[in-house]
């Protein structure tokens, strides 16, 4: 899993809950820390202090074996979504499902003739 955050926790559980929960579904959460020290946004045309908190997020991920990134600009997001998109894998399995198929054909040919039988004319 991939949070992008600026790090503040303003509503939900609590890292320590985030980080209990993600262990026992053994899931690893890599976090980006996406944001300034500087950063602000205008609320009612008042800038507001917004400042990245990695260190809330270099816990969670921590906490979960997970990665910690940081990112200042789009430019860097664009850069770490290129480092985890080449530590990200897949498996194939191969599986035989031809059984499905001939399951499949047999219950269809059950049913044709069951509807032939009774639906069909017979002679006296």
């Amino acid at each position: 899993m991939v949070l992008l955050s600026d790090g503040d926790n303003t509503s939900g559980r609590s890292v320590n809950e985030a980080i209990e929960a993600a262990q026992q579904a053994r899931v690893p959460v890599s976090t980006i820390a996406y944001g300034t020290q500087e950063g602000t946004v205008n609320i009612d045309g008042r800038p507001v202090n917004v400042p990245v908190n990695k260190q809330t997020l270099q816990s969670l991920s921590d906490g979960t074996s997970g990665r910690a990134y940081a990112a200042e600009s789009g430019s860097e997001l664009r850069e770490v979504y290129e480092q985890i998109g080449t530590s990200l894998g897949y498996k194939l399995v191969n599986q035989e499902i031809t059984q499905w198929f001939i399951v499949a054909a047999i219950l269809a040919g059950l049913l044709v003739a069951g509807a032939a039988v009774l639906f069909g004319s017979r002679i006296p």
